[in-house]
């Protein structure tokens, strides 16, 4: 055999075992083929999305949750505890690899930066926490979202929020309202400074619209405000989230023939029509009041 003929039968060699190592040759008589893989992972049943997803699950829901905290500068979050419902022991295992277990202050440490990309600043120091439950959410959850629940810990200090009212359209007997939780935390919207309910007590309207016979009532700036109710509304604050909320009162409701709407400063509408329901409030929000008379929200 010459040197030739040496080379070709190596590389055919090299080429059979080329098609072997990857499944393209046929096997020798004596060889058995690799045995299937069997070790595949079951589906799951609990059907909550496996890490790395289940990660970014979390970082998502606190942040989306922790928004409103973006233009804070005082009172900010000290603390964070999130609630996780699980199902059994096999989702807990699951979710502590999503929350870095075995690596103390790994998943805080992600969390600052997805918190920083959004300009969403908290207390500095500030501690993270997490339990997983097997039945309901607690009620002290500040935010909750399927399985998840997300508990705000803010100092017991926190300077109270105050928010200014300007008067856009209608007659009140002020042009602007400051609110200040330090004073009160209920303010109360409606046409007549003072009203009697149906009970014979007699409401006090914080926010008021003049009535035609009223004193300050300039018949000249246009009609009365007879769109809006004595009792249409009430704005409440919200002392743990630093949030002021507006609730529809009796006379505010459509089954009563009137309206109440928060026109978002984002353009969108949302109607404050189901009684007991507290509707967020923020700067730049306006509410109407019956269609015609508005007030606009502003920050101090």
């Amino acid at each position: 055999m010459n040197n030739y003929q040496w080379v070709i039968l190596q590389t055919m060699a090299f080429i059979d075992n080329l098609k072997q190592l990857f499944g393209l040759g046929t096997y020798p008589a004596d060889a058995q083929p690799p045995a299937p893989v069997t070790n595949v992972p079951a589906p799951n049943p609990s059907g909550m999305p496996t890490t790395p997803r289940q990660r970014e699950q979390l970082y998502r829901f606190m942040v989306e949750k922790l928004a409103a905290y973006s233009n804070e500068k005082d009172g900010l979050p000290t603390g964070l505890k999130l609630w996780v419902r699980c199902a059994d022991t096999a989702e807990e295992d699951r979710m502590s690899v999503a929350l870095y277990a075995t690596q103390p202050g790994h998943f805080q440490d992600e969390l600052s930066r997805h918190l920083a990309d959004q300009y969403i600043k908290l207390a500095p120091n500030w501690t993270f926490s997490w339990q997983f439950v097997r039945d309901e959410l607690p009620a002290n959850c500040t935010y909750q979202k399927g399985n998840l629940g997300l508990e705000v810990i803010r100092p017991s200090t926190s300077k109270p929020l105050q928010i200014r009212i300007r008067t856009l359209t209608g007659q009140t007997t002020q042009t602007i309202y400051v609110l200040d939780p330090a004073q009160q935390t209920e303010f109360r919207i409606g046409r007549g400074r003072t009203v009697e309910t149906a009970s014979g007590r007699v409401r006090t309207n914080d926010i008021a619209f003049f009535d035609s016979g009223e004193p300050g009532f300039d018949a000249t700036r246009g009609e009365p405000n007879q769109s809006v109710s004595r009792q249409h509304a009430t704005i409440r604050y919200d002392a743990e989230a630093r949030r002021y909320r507006l609730m529809a009162d009796a006379g505010g409701l459509p089954a009563n023939g009137n309206k109440t709407k928060i026109l978002r400063a984002d353009d969108t509408v949302e109607r404050a029509d189901l009684p007991g329901v507290g509707y967020t409030l923020s700067p730049g929000d306006q509410i109407e009041l019956g269609g015609e008379a508005k007030l606009l929200l502003e920050a101090i």
